[in-house]
Order: C-alpha cells, then sequence, then structure tokens
C-alpha cells in the first residue's frame, strides 16, 4: 500500500494540472507585424454563401380601412366624459374596521341594504346631495384592517350631517378622511 501512495498523489497531481490547463486558442485574424506591414487582411465575403435576395419580398399594401364589432357607442369620445369620475381629498363615514374579511364583507351586505332605506326616506336629499348611481359603499383594505366606508363628502360639515343620521344604526360610526369620487 505505501508503494501505491507515491503513484495514487502523482496521478491525482497530474490530473489536477491538466483539468486546471486553459483550452488554447486561435486567432481568426493574422495580427503578426509582417501582415500589418503589408495591409493583408481576411475578406470573409469568399467564405460567405448567404445570399438576401432569397428573402426579399414584395411589400404588401394594405388598406387603413378596418372592420371591427366594437359598438359605436364604446368608440364615442363623448364617453369618456359621461363616466369620467374626479377624486378628491374628502371625507366617508366609517362603519367598522376588522382583521376579518367575513365580518367585513358582511358589514358591506348590511350598509348596502341601509343605503337602500336610506334612498327612499325623506331625509335622503336633505343630508345627502351627491347624484350617485350605485350605493357609495366601499370595502377598503389597508393592511392589516378591512375598512367599511361610506358617502362621498366634500367637506367635514357634509360628514357631520350625514353622522348623524346614521349614528343610530351604526353607533361607533365616525367621519374619515379619505380619497373620495366626485362626478
Amino acid at each position: 500500500m505505501r508503494e501505491a501512495f507515491p503513484k495514487l498523489t502523482l496521478l491525482l497531481l497530474l490530473c489536477g494540472l491538466v483539468g486546471c490547463s486553459g483550452p488554447t486558442t486561435r486567432t481568426l485574424i493574422d495580427s503578426s507585424d509582417e501582415n500589418k506591414q503589408e495591409g493583408i487582411s481576411i475578406d470573409w465575403a469568399e467564405y460567405e454563401d448567404f445570399s438576401l435576395d432569397a428573402y426579399q419580398e414584395e411589400v404588401k399594401n394594405f388598406s387603413t380601412w378596418s372592420i371591427h364589432d366594437v359598438p359605436d357607442i364604446l368608440l364615442a369620445p363623448s364617453m369618456d366624459s359621461l363616466t369620467s369620475r374626479v377624486e378628491q381629498n374628502g371625507f366617508r363615514i366609517q362603519l367598522l374596521a376588522t382583521l376579518d374579511k367575513l365580518e367585513a364583507d358582511q358589514a358591506v351586505e348590511d350598509a348596502l341594504v341601509w343605503w337602500e332605506e336610506f334612498e327612499m326616506s325623506s331625509s335622503y336629499r336633505e343630508v345627502y346631495a351627491q347624484n350617485e348611481s350605485e350605493p357609495p359603499v366601499y370595502l377598503d383594505f389597508r393592511a392589516p384592517y378591512y375598512r367599511v366606508r361610506i358617502g362621498n363628502f366634500p367637506n367635514q360639515r357634509d360628514a357631520e350631517r350625514f353622522l348623524a343620521v346614521i349614528k343610530g344604526d351604526y353607533a361607533s360610526a365616525f367621519a374619515a378622511p379619505d380619497l373620495i369620487s366626485i362626478k
């Protein structure tokens, strides 16, 4: 075994030297001094057999008219002005803040029912002057809380008037600053 150890060591050393040696490279352009002085360069065109002529294609003239299935009402430029809403600083009434998504979803449903009943009441126009196509009930998630809010009030005074009405059903409600949507 002692005789095999030097041979094994020599073999491992030899493998390490061969494995660590880098590859040999050859330059494609001869850059020796004598060729530079003579101005010799390799012309690769002699070796190329690629021709662009096989790929030349006539450019087709496409019509500027197009046919589509989009209804004209969706393409009308005035549609943006009808549906556009402006966001500004204002107030909303916060009904609930919770960590539970299911509780927040249930609170939104309850608020929607409350809003439908409120719209039919006589004090609706006195307290809420905004024209809304949909109930202004919002579920907002800002980690870790789900916040259920209602209304779009441009100033705190309007929010406080509405708060006085909603306090009967939502005792813990309060006016909260928020970005509101105004049509």
